[in-house]
């Protein structure tokens, strides 16, 4: 599989929802968002470990690593974002849209936006020899709970 371009990775990310909330109406899973960056790095030769939060259903963190031995470089992220309330938006949310040379979606910033950048640039080293791994991390949770990283703790 050919990785999508970035606006192409970006508009799936944002458009699969992943609000994570210490309320339990609103928590979403993350594991939409986590499949596809599975798939993605999984298609760059990246060796890919999905591991489900302890008694946090529909959650998971992702640990990608291109390269073998000690010390790298690891690149981190959170895959959920706020909740958010779609009357104070002028436009949908959950589907990328671009105004002049600016994109709107909840997560573009923080932090859906990171993967795609983070994902091409790893695609540039995917068919070379690393001296030392590159890692992708991708956590859940960061919003509300931390779970996902304290799960790596």
């Amino acid at each position: 599989m050919k990785l999508p371009d970035t606006l192409a990775m970006l508009r799936t990310l944002v458009s699969e929802p992943s609000t994570s909330s210490v309320a339990a109406s609103r928590d979403q899973s993350n594991l939409a968002v986590v499949n596809h960056l599975a798939n993605w790095l999984q298609s760059l030769k990246f060796d890919v470990d999905v591991l489900p939060l302890p008694n946090k259903s529909g959650k998971a963190n992702l640990i990608a690593t291109l390269g073998s031995g000690e010390g790298g470089l690891v690149l981190s992220g959170h895959t959920d974002t706020v909740p958010c309330d779609e009357k104070y938006w002028d436009t949908d949310p959950y589907t990328l849209t671009e105004i002049g040379p600016v994109v709107h979606g909840l997560g573009c910033c923080d932090m859906k936006g990171f993967f795609p950048i983070a994902l091409e640039a790893a695609s540039l080293f995917a068919r070379k020899t690393l001296n030392k791994p590159l890692t992708i991390l991708a956590t859940s949770d960061e919003e509300s709970s931390m779970a996902g990283a304290r799960q790596l703790l």
